[in-house]
């Protein structure tokens, strides 16, 4: 797709996302159901605001394939051969839930693999990030850099990958090794967030054992375009077809994260 093509849909992709966010933003989960297990929620209001975002999207690009959390199994799409949004309506469903207003929309733009738009939004504080290919990424139109700290200087983002009970063991041991070499971790709740704060140079790094591509799609560019780097723990690409372990910072605070999830017991 053009550049110029790309900055009308980053417009649209962005005012999409701003209204999904006032959807949700000063409302009450109401019915909520679960998942996979009891820690892993929906609500009406995760239904809501993507059935508001595909209807938009498919007023604006019709023959784009709308891949999105509450709506099948990743099975069901071919991410790697279409043009695709991918959508996430409510990232952080449990911040949500309990009302601790930190929780975001997230829209990626693919074109057969490979991200060409993205943007995060958070209600809360309207901090909307955004990127097109090879232009950048910004907060509120303001460029962003990743920061240049160590893991020793710097905070680091996490997530506990709480759905899947057979990874708590590995988080508990990661956890326990990254805490004794950073300077802190924080664990909050909404990766999309959490990943675009390591665009933004908040967070020196992040990692999470399994995350959907709906969490991390649009912050695949966010961090590239921030100058980081962004792979699963073995150092390969994320797929945006399945299941993936999660791993970003800055390049000297990614080196040190990767050699320790490598290389613990």
């Amino acid at each position: 797709m053009e550049t110029t093509c790309l900055k009308t849909m980053i417009e649209q992709l962005s005012d999409i996302a701003v209204k999904g966010g006032a959807i949700f933003k000063d409302a009450h989960a109401g019915k909520i159901d679960n998942k996979l297990n009891t820690r892993d929620f929906v609500t009406d209001y995760d239904k809501r605001v993507q059935n508001y975002i595909f209807s938009k999207l498919n007023e604006l690009y019709p023959d784009a394939v709308l891949v999105g959390e509450e709506s099948g199994s990743l099975q069901d799409y071919d991410t790697l051969n279409v043009n695709a949004f991918i959508v996430d309506p409510i990232d952080g469903t449990s911040n949500f839930v309990n009302e601790l207003a930190h929780s975001s929309v997230s829209i990626a733009y693919v074109e057969k693999g490979v991200v060409k738009a993205g943007v995060v939004y958070n209600p809360y504080k309207e901090q909307l990030y955004t990127a097109t290919i090879g232009n950048g990424a910004y907060l509120n139109g303001k460029k962003m850099h990743v920061n240049d700290l160590s893991l020793a200087q710097g905070l680091v983002g996490f997530g506990t990958a709480v759905y899947y009970d057979e990874l708590i063991e590995e988080t508990k041991r990661i956890f326990g090794e990254v805490l004794v070499k950073c300077n802190d971790l924080r664990r909050m709740g909404s990766a999309a967030i959490d990943l675009a704060i390591v665009a933004q140079g908040g967070f020196a790094a992040f990692f999470e054992s399994r995350l959907c591509p709906w969490d991390y799609a649009a912050t695949i560019l966010f961090i590239k375009e921030a100058g980081g780097i962004i792979t699963d723990f073995k150092g390969n690409e994320l797929p945006l077809n399945k299941k993936s372990s999660v791993l970003a910072g800055n390049k000297t605070a990614y080196k040190e994260l990767f050699d320790i999830l490598n290389n613990v017991k």
